[in-house]
């Protein structure tokens, strides 16, 4: 009866140590997901400036496998899509940056670059009708003169206006061409620039 009785408290505390362990486990794989999803957007961050750097330099081949890293880590990164969107345009590959620059905007809806950058393919493939969501999506967005507490060195929401402008007079709508030019006034009430005038921002190689 007694070496029954040690038996089973013996199991009950083996038992006990099991459910101990497991608790252990669990609440260590949880700090260690709450780890990684904290220093995820750092870890990607960090790969996009070496895409970046490669970039600046033309080594275009090693900025897109930094950029297929970033997608790895995290792929639903807006900033790696429209880095990657813009390597695919200058490589000449437009299906494959039209593929970019929709997952990047799909991302994140507030990323002006890549919105703005989407309607412009558009605008050079003569499919204006196409562009105007774009556009217009950056308009939304307001003005861009600050954006993260810093000045801005250029102004989507600026050009933007200016694209919308032209696009309306490409598809043959003067009441929004005229609604849009009179909204830019608003704005900006020093710009003079009318559909023809229009322009994007400066170029820029590839800017993040």
């Amino acid at each position: 009866m007694e070496d029954r009785l040690i038996l089973y408290r013996q199991r009950q505390q083996r038992r006990q140590e099991y459910k101990e362990l497991a608790a252990k486990s669990c609440y260590s794989l949880l700090i260690v997901t709450i780890a990684l999803v904290a220093v995820r957007p750092l870890l990607v961050d960090q790969i996009l400036s070496r895409a970046d750097a490669y970039s600046a330099v033309g080594q275009l081949e090693e900025s897109q496998r930094q950029c297929d890293k970033a997608l790895l880590i995290d792929d639903n990164s807006s900033q790696a899509w429209c880095q990657l969107a813009r390597i695919r345009k200058v490589k000449g590959d437009r299906a494959g940056a039209y593929e970019a620059y929709s997952k990047a905007v799909q991302a994140d809806t507030t990323n002006r670059p890549a919105s703005f950058e989407l309607g412009m393919m558009y605008v050079d493939d003569d499919r204006h009708q196409l562009a105007i969501p774009y556009f217009d999506q950056v308009r939304g967005l307001g003005s861009d003169s600050f954006i993260r507490g810093r000045p801005e060195p250029t102004s989507y929401h600026r050009a933007a206006l200016n694209m919308l402008a032209l696009c309306y007079k490409k598809v043959g709508d003067p009441v929004k061409t005229e609604l849009i030019l009179k909204e830019l006034r608003v704005y900006y009430p020093d710009s003079a620039v009318t559909p023809e005038a229009a322009k994007p921002l400066p170029a820029d190689p590839l800017p993040r």
